[in-house]
């Protein structure tokens, strides 16, 4: 687990992770890191070997999608299931570096991109069977510190080239096809991304600090190193100008405080929770003061002074609709979205739409319907799971079962860094990045392993399958 850790620290420093040189890195560690953990589980007896749940079959399923598209098959049946596919084979602007069968033909109009994707997405679910049974393991909090510290030190880094008015990245490095980076992140919208993900991990790393625990008193210093954090992140948050990482952090902070609430007002830390309330609000105070609303107000004014339907991301999203009507049932290949959508744009504009400004209809058209249904069948999955288990934990509070609130705490601030970047997924593309989305999918493996925690083993009381061991 250490190198996974390590990956999971370093992929937002290395500016999103988003060149080839450092998601490549990513993959090795990733895999280097599931080798170990095979080799670590292969001496543990047969029977804590449990088959996987339905949701990581979907998730295996979407890449094995993946797969599929790359299969040669007869030109005459790629034509007659996804015509569009067959006709852009045979037009000048794909690729030189692509060999055009006559015979045989992909379900894919870029079989690299298509590959080189899929290889990501499994990596991204190699790491989600690690955090999952990290989750389950006697020390789940772990991977929530290096997160929390990650979003620190990419937070810091951006406020730092702030007030320096830095023109590179590191003061070296300036970003060719993007004038609008942030931290260490090529992208404002991808940087706010990742603090979406961090900050309620933050939150939820404050409240185990005033939770009081069997034999030992709340730990206030946890408390006020979190709540520094997430006063410094939510200050470069809101300096990002991200009007959808605003809007989804606002969101899921205010439900995960209820949350918190209603799990620590029975404990002993009921005398800290006003405590708490206040000091938050003081450090949100604080980071909202360092924050030049002047150019982040007229950004929020104008979604209520234009037209949605002339608005660029709008016209983008019809022609993406139209172009998933089209390839209904093989889409265009993952990761292909920059090569397959160009002859069904229609939007007057120079310029090449590199990604579809939304992870569920990049997915669509992509992936077709099957791809998408296999991810929204992962992600139902993973929310219900931690849905159960807050509701579950909450249930139990009058018990005064501090480890059952301590777990739930941890499902807060996973599952809430998984709805943020669901909700922001609607306008942008975060899970196409990928220090974002390997953080992604670790959350969604620690919220459904922490869920497992407590429950009867399977064989026991058919609560539910726990994670897979490997080898």
């Amino acid at each position: 687990m250490y190198i996974l850790g390590l990956i999971l620290f370093a992929a937002p420093l290395l500016f999103g992770s988003v060149y080839p040189w450092a998601y490549g890195l990513l993959e090795v560690g990733i895999l280097v890191s599931f080798l170990f953990s095979m080799w670590g589980a292969a001496g543990r007896q047969a029977e804590e070997s449990q088959p996987p749940a339905w949701g990581l079959w979907c998730l295996l399923g979407l890449i094995a999608w993946a797969g599929v598209q790359l299969i040669p098959m007869p030109s005459d049946m790629v034509k007659l299931v996804a015509e569009p596919i067959y006709q852009l084979w045979q037009l000048d602007f794909l690729p030189a570096d692509i060999a055009r069968p006559r015979a045989l033909l992909p379900l894919t109009v870029y079989p690299f991109a298509t590959a080189s994707t899929g290889l990501l997405w499994l990596c991204y679910a190699l790491a989600f069977i690690l955090a999952w049974r990290l989750g389950r393991s006697p020390r789940p909090a772990s991977l929530p510190w290096l997160v929390m510290l990650a979003g620190l030190a990419v937070a810091t880094v951006a406020i730092v080239q702030k007030g320096l008015d830095a023109k590179a990245i590191y003061g070296f490095f300036t970003p060719l096809h993007s004038r609008s980076f942030t931290g260490p992140y090529v992208n404002y919208n991808h940087f706010a991304g990742y603090l979406e993900l961090a900050l309620p991990l933050g939150i939820c790393l404050l409240a185990l600090g005033l939770q009081a625990r069997r034999g030992r008193s709340a730990n206030s210093g946890q408390a006020w190193v979190c709540g520094g954090a997430v006063a410094i992140m939510a200050a470069a948050l809101f300096m990002s100008r991200s009007r959808g990482g605003i809007f989804a952090f606002a969101l899921v902070t205010l439900g995960q405080i209820l949350v918190v609430t209603a799990l620590l007002s029975r404990t002993r830390a009921k005398s800290k929770i006003v405590t708490f309330g206040l000091v938050f609000l003081l450090l949100i105070g604080v980071g909202a003061h360092m924050t030049d609303w002047s150019r982040i107000l007229p950004r929020f004014h104008r979604l209520f002074q234009e037209d949605p339907v002339t608005n660029i991301r709008w016209k983008l999203f019809k022609d993406v609709w139209g172009m998933s009507k089209q390839l209904p049932l093989t889409g265009s290949g993952l990761g292909t979205f920059r090569v397959g959508y160009p002859p069904f744009k229609t939007i007057p504009r120079q310029g090449v739409f590199i990604h579809a400004h939304n992870d569920y209809l990049e997915i669509l058209a992509e992936a077709g319907w099957p791809g998408l249904l296999l991810f929204l069948g992962f992600v139902t999955w993973v929310l219900v799971r931690g849905g159960r288990a807050l509701l579950r934990a909450m249930s139990r509070r009058t018990r005064g079962d501090p480890e059952a609130v301590s777990r739930a705490l941890l499902i807060t601030g996973c599952l809430g860094g998984v709805v943020s970047l669901l909700i922001h997924g609607l306008v942008d593309f975060n899970l196409r990045i990928p220090a974002n989305a390997l953080t992604w999918f670790v959350l969604c493996g620690l919220t459904v392993g922490l869920s497992g925690q407590g429950e009867p083993r399977p064989e026991q009381a058919a609560a539910g399958p726990a994670p897979p061991v490997v080898g």
